[in-house]
Parts: C-alpha cells; structure tokens; sequence
C-alpha cells in the first residue's frame, strides 16, 4: 500500500510539473551580465531558463558617458549602469557593443534553431544618437572627420526630432540578437554578423517578428544589445538612431528546424538573409536562401522558386558597414493563397541528414515528400554541390514510411551519440547523421553515430538512411 501511495505522489509530481507554464524572467545590465564587443561559446552563462520562457532584457546605448557628454547629453541622463560597465568591465573586445547575456536554454544543442520571438520592444531612454568617424562607414574618403548627434525621442508621439522640421518615425529594434559561434571559432567580434546572427543590423526585426538563428553551442547562448531606434536600409554611416532598449523575448529550442543561416518571419513576410564582405555575394546568399525556403517549406521545384523569388521577392541591402555586408530577401505571405501554410494541408516529408566524418564520407541533405518531390543539397565531398530537385512515385514514399514503422521509429530516443547511454562503447571519427519524418502533423528526428558499437537500434537506423538514399535516387548527385 505505501508503495503504491509513493507511485502515485511522484505521478501527481510529475503531473504538476508537466503543467507548470513557462516562466518569466528578467535581465539587466550590469558588470557581471553583458558580454562587451564579443560572441564566444565559452563565455559563463549569466542567466540558465527552459525552452519556451520569456525573458526582459535591458540592454544599453554602444557609446560610453564621456562621449555621450561630450556630444551634449546631461551628466544625469546616462545611465548608472553605463557608468557601473565603463569602469569596472576590463575584459573585452574586439568589437564595441555592449551585448546582455549570455543566456543558456536548457536542452539546445549544436544543429537545433532558436526560435525568438520579439514580443516588445521599448525605450531605456529619452535620446539616441548618430555619428561617423575617421575611416569608418560607407564614404570614409568623403568624411575623413569625427562628428555625433544626439537625437532626441519622444516616445509618447513615436518620432525621433532629428533636426527643426525632420522627426523620423521610431521603429526600435535591436542591432545586434546572436548566438554563441561555433566552439572552433574562439571569441569573434560582435561587429560583423555571420551563421550566429549578431550584428544583423536589419531593421524589419521589430516587435512581433520572428528571428530563426541555428544554434552551433550547447545552451544556445542567447545575446542582444545595440539598440536602435531606427534605422535606414544600409546603415551608410555605420550607425543608426543609437539608444538603449528593453526587450521581451520568448525562446524556444526548435528540434524539428535545421538551418545554415539566420531567416526570419514577420506578420507580413518571409526574410532570408545573405552575409559576406563582398555585397554580390552576400545578395547571392539571400536570394538562395530564398530559394532554399520555396522549396523545402512551399514544395516548389527549384525553377519555379527562382522564378517566384525573380517576380515576388525584393532583395534589400541590410546593411554596408559590419564588415560582413547584409542582404535580405523578402517575399509577402498574401501571395500564398492557397491553404498550403496549414498542417493539415502540407505534404508529409522524409529527410535525411548525412554529416562529416575523418575522411572523404559525402556530406548533404535529401528531403522526400509525399507529393514525390526530392530536393538535394550537397555540401561537400558530393558530384553536386549546392541545391537540386528530381521526382519519384508517390507510392515510394509511402515504401519509406513502412521503413520508418518497421524500427518503430516515434518510439526511439532522440539521439544515439557518443557519451550517451545509448551509445557505449564508441569509436571515433565515424559518420553522424540525422533521420527525420513529419507524418500526419507529427515530427520526429533522430540523430545517430556509426560508431556506436552493439548498438542493434544504430545498425536499424543506418540500413533506414542507406533506404532513404536509395528510393531519393541520391547517387547521381554523390558519384
């Protein structure tokens, strides 16, 4: 009898704690909680919250309090916190903005997307301002000089007075959301932006837009500062309205969401974004991106999403100064009449990941829907690199299907990696890859190691993946 009362106490615990709604919490800046002018994966997380909390940020203006008096800004408008990080933070750099965090989401792994959710965004502050120095922004040989303005806000109207008879509409939004880089990559600049987001600079990431970045560290390693109050399409002079802001995010670790590069999704519109220090090929990287997103997200053949995007995308300069330029591909979600976008609607999907080894093992992607379209994308070691699209039957797809239902497939756990329990013992340098199903509305993704030895559960997934490779007809694009 006691036992069966134990039995039924931690049921009900377990009940309660299923129930619990995600928490809220908040973040200021302060000495011990921002991270100056850098990413780095090995950075000491200040704050540890669970997949899907919110969190409020304050972040603060990229300046310091001398220069912000210097420009006119009273002694008792900068803020103490400003003056708590200038005169006590001694490690940083190489970069210059002053970024709150780093927060770790538990269960977020390297291959996952943070989901963020910008759920509000306000003023810290009654002032911005805007300046350009020697050497710096888009026409340095036209403005070999220093010059700063301070930009008052009037939050009440949302207009920002930036001289008499010019008020400029406030659009606040972060210059600067990113994740930890990839633990090989050290500590890298919070100036130019790259696969972990940061610097973006993009101004459509207002509130109520969704910012998808991939995740490369354990804990993700959520970071945001570089407020602007708003800002033109290119940044020309390096800055925008600078200020400090507070945001609310939510984060949510999506398991089911694999990306090379930062998209995002407004009420409105899809963005897909392109970086690299040559502005053609960070356009380049945008429009594919795009192209990418048609087809794995909206089933279009590669032809008809290069068309689409040709017709219906406008591809913006985000920005021209952040070392890695930015461009970003938008196309309005009221040109998808059809009920394409709902669950019910979308074809089931197969996919699979194949990743690198010690050696010369192919490294792709092959996605197979329901419909009998396959799209390829070959990275490395491959005949194919890049993006490609071929058909099979619809009635070989649903072959797969009894694969995936032969190994009970939704019952396994989610990952068979070396240093887990199930995968014991385990060679090294061996094959890594990732099987994923959306069937009925229903997601699942396994990742497993070859090297996982006795492991009856890998071999099964393995002969899965050597089947998905064959009904995809995928050696035509690796040989």
């Amino acid at each position: 009898m006691k036992r069966l009362t134990s039995i039924a106490a931690m049921l009900t615990l377990a009940l309660v704690i299923q129930a619990q709604p995600p928490a809220t919490y908040q973040l200021k800046p302060t000495p011990k909680t921002v991270a100056w002018g850098y990413y780095d994966a090995s950075t000491t997380p200040v704050l540890r919250i669970k997949s899907g909390d919110t969190v409020e940020v304050q972040t603060l203006i990229t300046s310091t309090p001398a220069r912000l008096e210097g420009a006119g800004v009273k002694p008792e408008d900068v803020e103490q916190s400003l003056r708590d990080i200038v005169k006590e933070v001694t490690n940083k750099g190489p970069g210059g903005h002053i970024l709150t965090g780093p927060i770790f989401i538990e269960g977020a792994e390297p291959g996952d997307v943070l989901e963020v959710r910008i759920k509000s965004i306000k003023l810290a502050i009654p002032y911005a301002y805007n300046a350009f120095s020697p050497g710096r922004g888009f026409l340095p040989e036209d403005f070999p000089y220093a010059k700063m303005r301070i930009i008052p806000l009037d939050e009440q109207r949302m207009v920002a007075h930036f001289a008499d008879g010019i008020e400029i509409p406030l659009r606040p939004f972060f210059g600067s959301i990113g994740l930890a880089p990839p633990d090989v990559s050290g500590r890298i600049s919070s100036a130019p932006p790259w696969i972990h987001a940061g610097n973006l600079d993009n101004k459509e990431l207002v509130a109520g837009t969704t910012l998808f970045i991939p995740i490369h560290a354990k804990g993700a390693l959520f970071l945001a500062g570089d407020g602007h109050a708003g800002q033109g399409n290119g940044e020309v002079d390096i800055t925008a309205m600078e200020t400090s802001l507070i945001g609310t995010f939510q984060l949510i670790v999506r398991k089911d969401m694999h990306l090379r590069w930062p998209r995002a999704e407004t009420p409105t519109h899809y963005i897909t974004m392109g970086l690299h220090e040559d502005l053609t090929e960070a356009t380049k990287g945008a429009l594919r991106e795009m192209i990418d997103f048609l087809v794995t997200q909206k089933h279009l053949t590669r032809e008809d999403a290069y068309m689409l995007s040709s017709v219906a995308a406008d591809l913006d300069i985000t920005q021209l100064v952040d070392g890695n330029k930015g461009v970003h591909a938008m196309i309005p979600k009221s040109i998808f009449v059809r009920t394409q976008d709902k669950p019910a609607d979308q074809p089931d999907i197969i996919t699979l990941e194949r990743g690198p080894c010690f050696g010369a093992c192919p490294i792709y992607k092959v996605t197979v829907a329901s419909d009998g379209l396959v799209s390829f994308e070959g990275f490395n070691f491959v005949k194919t690199k890049g993006q490609a699209t071929a058909r099979i039957k619809p009635e070989d797809f649903q072959k797969l299907v009894k694969e995936f239902e032969q190994i009970r497939f939704f019952s396994l756990d989610d990952k068979y990696e070396r240093g887990m329990p199930t995968c014991r013992p385990a060679a090294t340098d061996m094959p890594h890859n990732r099987s994923s199903i959306q069937l009925k509305g229903k997601l699942k993704s396994v990742s497993h190691y070859q090297g996982c030895f006795g492991s009856e559960v890998v071999k099964a997934l393995f002969a899965l993946d050597r089947k998905i490779d064959e009904v995809a007809g995928t050696d035509k694009w690796i040989k």
